[in-house]
């Protein structure tokens, strides 16, 4: 995945996040580096879940337990890291 399309990729999972999160905060001003379980973002192990469900609905791919297990979801950027690994892998 080039960088545009990962940029691209990003500010889509962060609408994703911003949606099901309910956050007052517009895509761009959420950071990468910004963790998960902060007060910016308040994600718990159930938001988790629906985030993660929300997206395999607006990329339609499958998250394996074993991929988020093993990612180490600290932060935003984590998180798009995982999911660009995951459509990688199913285009090639």
């Amino acid at each position: 995945m080039d960088r545009a399309s990962n940029v691209d990729l990003a500010a889509q999972i962060k609408s994703i996040m911003i949606r099901v999160l309910d956050l007052d905060i517009a895509p761009g001003r959420l950071d990468e580096k910004v963790s998960l379980y902060s007060p910016v973002v308040g994600m718990d192990s159930l938001s988790l879940l629906h985030t993660l469900v929300e997206i395999e609905k607006e990329f339609d791919i499958e998250i394996d337990d074993e991929d988020v297990m093993l990612a180490e979801l600290r932060n935003v950027g984590s998180l798009v890291e995982m999911i660009s690994g995951i459509i990688g892998a199913e285009d090639g």
